[in-house]
């Protein structure tokens, strides 16, 4: 019998898996003002409970493994510590009252609560393949996305100060940081003839116009089109590349059978 089917039934990952759906329909019924108006409450309590749950996972798989170094050992129980320690402190949100200056911080716990979600992630099927590859792949779209950025920054200076002079453009390229968020927009192909049009209604000079759409449709060529496409060829080029390896090592190594088999008939008939 494996350790984890000798773990006690309630702290297995079905049975875990299952806490999580039926809390996860808890906290998003929750998110529903009229429900959260009648029931909030009860719903309080009800996830409390979900809380002490995990909590108490936490002590049974501890005292299964023995120790906290050995319950430590496997990665994914680090996982679960963080998250659940991080919603933790929603076992003291229906006992605290705030005033309306102070609502944030009562947000801040009710977000916090939502990260229980995450933690069937690591119940994905084929993840001990699947996060080593999206890892390889971000690593290796670090410096692709690191060249866009410097791109953004390049060209919304630029812009700011092509078009930051211009009273009826000030709050798309009124300082670099507008003219960050309008060329990211057009970045990801959205807004880029909208701002032209938006700004041509309110009787920008048609030579500016004129120069805002080739510079929006060259931004859009560039960086949008082919920036991005490049962005996901390497990232996916480098999820699959783990695939691709083992694909070429089992090749080799046919090849190199083969090879010793022609050899071996080339022997046995010089011989004869």
């Amino acid at each position: 019998m494996t350790q984890a089917k000798a773990l006690p039934f309630i702290v297995r990952d079905p049975v875990v898996l299952a806490v999580i759906g039926l809390n996860g329909v808890i906290l998003y019924l929750d998110a529903f003002p009229s429900v959260n108006a009648h029931f909030h409450v009860w719903i309080q309590w009800v996830d409390m409970l979900f809380i002490g749950y995990f909590v108490a996972e936490v002590f049974i798989k501890v005292r299964h493994y023995g120790s906290f170094r050995k319950y430590f050992a496997d990665p994914w129980n680090v996982f679960d510590f963080i998250i659940i320690a991080l919603s933790t402190p929603a076992l003291v949100s229906p006992f605290i009252s705030l005033s309306a200056e102070n609502m944030g911080a009562l947000t801040a716990l009710r977000i916090v609560r939502i990260l229980r979600l995450i933690r069937p992630m690591r119940l994905v099927p084929d993840a001990n393949k699947l996060w080593p590859g999206i890892y390889r792949a971000l690593r290796a779209s670090v410096g692709i996305l690191l060249i866009l950025v410097f791109v953004n920054l390049l060209l919304s200076l630029m812009a700011t100060l092509l078009f930051g002079g211009i009273p009826e453009a000030k709050e798309f390229f009124g300082n670099p940081f507008a003219s960050m968020y309008s060329l990211l927009k057009v970045f990801t192909i959205e807004g880029w003839y909208e701002i032209p049009e938006l700004l041509a209604e309110r009787g920008v000079a048609d030579h500016y116009i004129l120069g805002l759409r080739i510079y929006f449709a060259s931004i859009v060529l560039i960086c949008g089109i082919f920036g991005f496409s490049i962005a996901n060829a390497v990232f996916v080029d480098t999820l699959v590349a783990d695939n691709s390896d083992e694909l070429e090592e089992k090749v080799d190594k046919l090849y190199e059978e083969l090879r010793q088999f022609r050899a071996e008939v080339a022997r046995w008939s010089n011989k004869e």
